[in-house]
C-alpha cells in the first residue's frame, strides 16, 4: 500500500510505497530519500499521535492513502533554511520530456489445454515467495488453463499459466509455471518401503526441527531413523542432515500423467484427496475441538461450539459468544470491540511507547516471529471514506452510481456505498433485510445466468481458530446474512421450507455486485474490478442437500431494473456514451505503481552491476589492474544506464496517468434545471463549465458545491440564504431553535423572522443529478 507524508511548513507532500509491517525507523530512511530531511530532523504524526520508533505502521493503523503530518525540527546552532524552503526534487535525466515513453503492453489471455493437467484436477504447487515457505509444497487445485502473450506474461516450458487457488487459503487464484506444479500426493509410504536415494515429500519445520512444519521435497539419506537432504528455500538450496520426525508420514512424489493416457482408475486416484497434516493453528490446545480455549474459542467460556452466535472484536480478533456478553442479539454497527479493547486508553504521549491490545501484541506483526511480510497489498487495507449520500440501509439505487461502473477493489464499493461490508458477500441484518450482495463464485452450487442467478447462503462451516474457510461441516441455519436475504422476499418468512413471492418485483430491491472472481464460474462477470450491475429482488427462497451433503438455503434472484445490463448490446452503448466503462482506481494507484517501478529498476541495476563486477573481476590481470579497472568503471556506468533506461520508462508509462477526456455531457433536462435555479447562477455556469469523463465526476463535483456546512452531506431541502449560500432547512431550523439567527457559512445575520423559503428550482435540479437522494435522508 501507500501513503502520503506532507510537510507541515512547506505542504511539500510525498508519496512512499511502504507495508502495514514498515517500521517508523524505516520510514525515516524513506522520508530521508524522498524529501532530504535526516531522521533525526524528522518529528512524524498521525490523527493526533507522535510515531515513535520500535513500531509499526500495523501498530498505528495507517490505511491507504492516508497522510502522514512531517514537521521538521530547527538545530540550535544554525536555521536549516532548506528545510523551511523546499523544491520539489529535479527529475533524473532519464525522465525528461524530450523522451517517448514505452508503451504499455497489454497481455492477451486466452484459454488453453494442457496435456499433463485439466480443470479441477488436484495438484501440489510449489511455494516460490520468499520466507519461511519457501519451497515447500501446498495443495491446491487447477482452476484455469491460459496461454499469455505479451511483456509481463507468466509461461512455463510447455509455454502456458496454470490458475490454481490454495485448499487452505481463500482469495485469489494465483498465475503458476507447470515447473512448479505436480500432482497432488496420495500415497503414504511404510518404514520397510524407504530406500536410501529415494525422493521423497516429508513434513519438516526448517526453522524450528522439533515441530510440524511444511511439505518439502528431499532425498532419503538414511533410513533409522529416517535422516534426509531437504530442498528448501526460493531456489530449493539442499539443506543436509535433516531428521524426520514423522516417519510414518512420508509420501510419494507422484508423476505427471498425460491427460490422454489417464486411464479411469488413474484419473480416481489422482483426483481423490488424502489429507496430510500441516502445523496447528492454535498451539495453546493444539486444535482440539473437545479441549476448551480462550485463544481459538470463546474469550470468556473458552467453547468453540454455536460459531454462528460468536462475534469478532475488530481490534484483537478475539471471538465472543452473544450470550457471554450479556447481549441478546448481534450488535448492529459496522465495527464492534470487545470490552477489553474498546476501554483501552489509546493517548500517546511524547517519548511514550504506544499500548497496544493483548492479541495484538502476540501476533507475529508485533513480535516479528515471521519473514513473511502480508502487510504489502491492497487486502489490508480499511476504508479512507464512508458514503454519506444515503443512510448506511439505505434500499435500492445510490444516487450518481451507474449500472456498469466499476471499481478495482472491494473496499472502492464500500467506500461508495454500495456494498458497505468490505469483505462478507451479504450485507444487512435479520431484522432489516439484505440491502447489496456480492456475486463472486465462493460455493460450488451457484448458478449465474445474468438477468437471474441461483444464490447460496453463508454458514455451515466451522470457522474456529479464525479461519477464513473451511469445508462445509454442517447445515446451514437461516439466520444473520441468510435471513436477511429471505426477509426482502415478498412472501411469508419460512425459516423451514422457504417460500415463494407470488410477484417478486414487489420484494425489497437489491443492489448487486459482480466481482471479477466470478469470471472462473460466470461469463457475466466482469475480468477485472467489481462492477455495479443494477437492482435484482428475491423471487424465492429454500433449503436442500448441497453438493457436500450438508443442507444450504438456495435463493433464486431476478433482475428488476429499469437499466440496461452492462453486458448487452444497449447496456454497453449506454455505458460508452456516458463515458463510465473504464475501471475506477484509488487516488494515487498509478503513482504508486510507478514508484515500485523505479525501486525494481534501481534493485535491478544494483544485480546486474554486481554480476558484471564479479564478471570482470575473474578476467582482469594482475599485471594490467589499474587500466582494467578503469574499464570496468566505464562499463559499469554504461551497463545500468542500459539497464535502467528501459524500466524508467516503464515506470513513467505508469506514472502518466491519461488525462480524462470530456466524453460525459449532461443532458438537456438536467442542463434546464440548472438554467431554472437562478440563484445559484454563478455555481451551475461553473458545473457546466468544467469538463467531466463520467456522469460520477459530474455527480463528485455538484456535491463538493451545494454541501451543506452544518451537516456536511448534500442539501436536503435546500434554502438558498439572502447572502447566496445553500444549506438544508431541517439544520436552519435546528439553528433557530438554538436562537442562532445568522447563516452558517458567513454570518450574516438572517434575522427571527426569516421564513427559510425551500429552493424549489435547486431542489429539482439536485434530484435531476442524485435521482432518489432524498430517499434517505
Amino acid at each position: 500500500m501507500y501513503v502520503k507524508v506532507r510537510n507541515a511548513l512547506t505542504a511539500e507532500t510525498a508519496l512512499i510505497t511502504l507495508s502495514k509491517l514498515t517500521s517508523v525507523e524505516d520510514l525515516r530512511d524513506m522520508i530521508k530519500a524522498k524529501m532530504d530531511v535526516e531522521p533525526s530532523a524528522q518529528r512524524l504524526f498521525f490523527q493526533g499521535k507522535q510515531l515513535e520508533d520500535k513500531h509499526t505502521m500495523f501498530d498505528y493503523n495507517l490505511n491507504l492513502n492516508d497522510i502522514i503530518q512531517l514537521m521538521v525540527r530547527q538545530p540550535l546552532s544554525e536555521i536549516q533554511e532548506s528545510n523551511l524552503l523546499q523544491t520539489p526534487e529535479e527529475k533524473d535525466e532519464t525522465n525528461s520530456p524530450d523522451e517517448i515513453p514505452l508503451e504499455k503492453e497489454e497481455i492477451t489471455v486466452t484459454d488453453a489445454e494442457s496435456e499433463l493437467y485439466k480443470v479441477g484436477d488436484l495438484v501440489d504447487i510449489l511455494d516460490t515467495e520468499d520466507g519461511d515457505s519457501a519451497g515447500a509444497w501446498f495443495e491446491g487445485t487447477v482452476a484455469r488453463v491460459t496461454k499469455e502473450e505479451g511483456k509481463g506474461a507468466v509461461a512455463g516450458q510447455d509455454g502456458l499459466t496454470y490458475c490454481v487457488g490454495y485448499e487452505a487459503y481463500d482469495g485469489d487464484d494465483y498465475k503458476v509455471k507447470i515447473d512448479h506444479l505436480r500432482p497432488r500426493a496420495r500415497k503414504f509410504y511404510k518404514s520397510r518401503e524407504l530406500e536410501v536415494g529415494m525422493e521423497v515429500l516429508v513434513n519438516y519445520n526448517i526453522s524450528q526441527p522439533d515441530r510440524r512444519g511444511m511439505w518439502f521435497t528431499a532425498t532419503v539419506d538414511a533410513v533409522r531413523p529416517l535422516v534426509c537432504t531437504v530442498m528448501a528455500g526460493v531456489e530449493l538450496t539442499p539443506v543436509p542432515d535433516c531428521t524426520i520426525l514423522f516417519q510414518e508420514e512420508v509420501m510419494r512424489v507422484e508423476k505427471a500423467v498425460k491427460v490422454e493416457d489417464r486411464t479411469e482408475k488413474e484419473e480416481k486416484e489422482m483426483n481423490t484427496a488424502v489429507e496430510r497434516k500441516h502445523p496447528e493453528k492454535c498451539e495453546v490446545c493444539h486444535d482440539s475441538d473437545k479441549k476448551k480455549c480462550k485463544d481459538c474459542g470463546c474469550r470468556r467460556c473458552g467453547k468453540k461450539d454455536e460459531q454462528d452466535s460468536q462475534i469478532m472484536c475488530d481490534e484483537c480478533d478475539g471471538a465472543y459468544h452473544i450470550k457471554c456478553l450479556g447481549l441478546k442479539a448481534l450488535p448492529e454497527e459496522d465495527e464492534w470491540f470487545c470490552p477489553e479493547c474498546k476501554n483501552e486508553d489509546n493517548i500517546v504521549k511524547i517519548g511514550d511507547k504506544m499500548k497496544v491490545g493483548k492479541k495484538k501484541a502476540k501476533m507475529p506483526s508485533a513480535t516479528g516471529d515471521t519473514k513473511r511480510d502480508w502487510g504489502q497489498g491492497f487486502a489490508t487495507v480499511g476504508r479512507t471514506k464512508v458514503c454519506k449520500v444515503v443512510e448506511k440501509d439505505h434500499f435500492g439505487p445510490i444516487p450518481g452510481i451507474e449500472v456498469g461502473m466499476n471499481w478495482l477493489f472491494r473496499v472502492q464499493i464500500s467506500e461508495e456505498g454500495i456494498h458497505r461490508p468490505p469483505v462478507a458477500g451479504i450485507a444487512g441484518t435479520a431484522k432489516l433485510g439484505c440491502p447489496s450482495l456480492v456475486l463472486s463464485g465462493g460455493y460450488e452450487d451457484d448458478v449465474d445466468n445474468g438477468e437471474e442467478f441461483y444464490y447460496t447462503g453463508a454458514g455451515g462451516r466451522d470457522l474456529s481458530g479464525n479461519k477464513r474457510t473451511a469445508e462445509q461441516s454442517f447445515d446451514q441455519e437461516l439466520t444473520r446474512s441468510n435471513g436477511a436475504l429471505a426477509l426482502v422476499c415478498a412472501c411469508k418468512f419460512d425459516d423451514e421450507n422457504g417460500g415463494e413471492a407470488k410477484d417478486y418485483t414487489k420484494g425489497k430491491p437489491i443492489r448487486v455486485v459482480r466481482g471479477y472472481k466470478g469470471a472462473k464460474h460466470s461469463k457475466f462477470a466482469p475480468e477485472i474490478g467489481n462492477r455495479y450491475d443494477g437492482i435484482y429482488k428475491v423471487v424465492k427462497y429454500w433449503p436442500e442437500k448441497g453438493k457436500s451433503g450438508f443442507r444450504v438455503w438456495r435463493y433464486l434472484i431476478r433482475r428488476d431494473d429499469p437499466t440496461p445490463a452492462p453486458w448487452t448490446k444497449e447496456g454497453k452503448k449506454k455505458i460508452e456514451e456516458e463515458g463510465y466503462g473504464e475501471v475506477r482506481y484509488p487516488e494515487g494507484y498509478h503513482e504508486a505503481q510507478a514508484e515500485k517501478e523505479k525501486e525494481k529498476a534501481v534493485k535491478e541495476a544494483e544485480k546486474q552491476r554486481l554480476r558484471e563486477e564479479s564478471k570482470a573481476a575473474g578476467k582482469e590481470n594482475k599485471g594490467a589492474g589499474k587500466e582494467n579497472k578503469e574499464k570496468g568503471k566505464k562499463r559499469k556506468m554504461d551497463d545500468d544506464t542500459t539497464v535502467l533506461e528501459p524500466q524508467v520508462k516503464k515506470a513513467k508509462v505508469f506514472q502518466e496517468e491519461k488525462a480524462p477526456k470530456s466524453k460525459f455531457k449532461p443532458n438537456a433536462e438536467i442542463l434546464q434545471a440548472m438554467q431554472a435555479d437562478e440563484l445559484n447562477c454563478k455555481v451551475w455556469e461553473e458545473v457546466k463549465a468544467k469538463e467531466y469523463s463520467t456522469k460520477k465526476d459530474l455527480t463528485e463535483f455538484v456535491e463538493s458545491q451545494f454541501c451543506c456546512i452544518i451537516c456536511q452531506d448534500i442539501v436536503f431541502q435546500p434554502v438558498t440564504t439572502p447572502c447566496l449560500h445553500n444549506v438544508c432547512k431541517p439544520c436552519l431550523d435546528r439553528s433557530f431553535k438554538a436562537e442562532v439567527y445568522s447563516c452558517s457559512s458567513c454570518r450574516g445575520d438572517l434575522g427571527k423572522d426569516y421564513t427559510k423559503p425551500i429552493n424549489t428550482h435547486l431542489k429539482d435540479a439536485l434530484n435531476k443529478i442524485f435521482p432518489g437522494y432524498e430517499a434517505g435522508r
